[in-house]
């Protein structure tokens, strides 16, 4: 895990976010509930920083996965994901590790949900100057609310996230 950027970006982890929990209840009744929880952004950083005719965020959803425990896991499957963190395969899971006081941590890349955009209140900043803005254009989509991010995935891990999604969705292997 590294330090989260001023704007959002796929790899976000946020500590306390909106979760998502969708069961069905007797008599095939559907009940959604939601709670805070920690969970990782899914979204890719292209869809954030594109403007509307007004000039704010175009974005209207995001993408989030649950940050699962690897304690809620069986000894077996804990050493399995692990020994398989670098690996493509399985492509359904991410294996995240220590994740600061949160603990050993993966998401699923079955069991995402959205957020609305406009949780997160969504404002252009210009980071001309920031080493990692692009040099061509620094506005990015900052949240200026129930902003609870405690850092960021690794490069390789973001790297890894892309290849996981893409096969786990496409079936499509890089």
């Amino acid at each position: 895990m590294r330090a989260h950027l001023p704007w959002l970006a796929q790899g976000d982890i946020f500590r306390d976010a909106p979760v998502v929990d969708v069961t069905v209840a007797e008599g095939s009744r559907v009940e959604v509930a939601s709670r805070l929880g920690p969970t990782v952004l899914l979204t890719h950083d292209c869809a954030m920083d594109k403007p509307n005719s007004r000039g704010e965020p175009r974005v209207e959803r995001f993408q989030f996965a649950r940050l699962r425990s690897i304690d809620s896991l069986s000894g077996d499957l804990q050493r399995s994901l692990r020994g398989s963190s670098n690996s493509l395969g399985p492509f359904e899971v991410l294996y995240l590790g220590q994740i600061s006081d949160l603990g050993e941590s993966f998401i699923l890349l079955s069991d995402p949900y959205y957020l609305p955009a406009a949780y997160f209140a969504l404002r252009f900043v210009d980071y001309t100057g920031h080493p990692d803005a692009d040099a061509n254009n620094a506005l990015y989509a900052t949240p200026s609310a129930h902003d609870t991010r405690l850092g960021r995935l690794d490069q390789s891990q973001i790297e890894l996230l892309r290849a996981k999604m893409l096969a786990f969705w496409a079936r499509v292997r890089q």
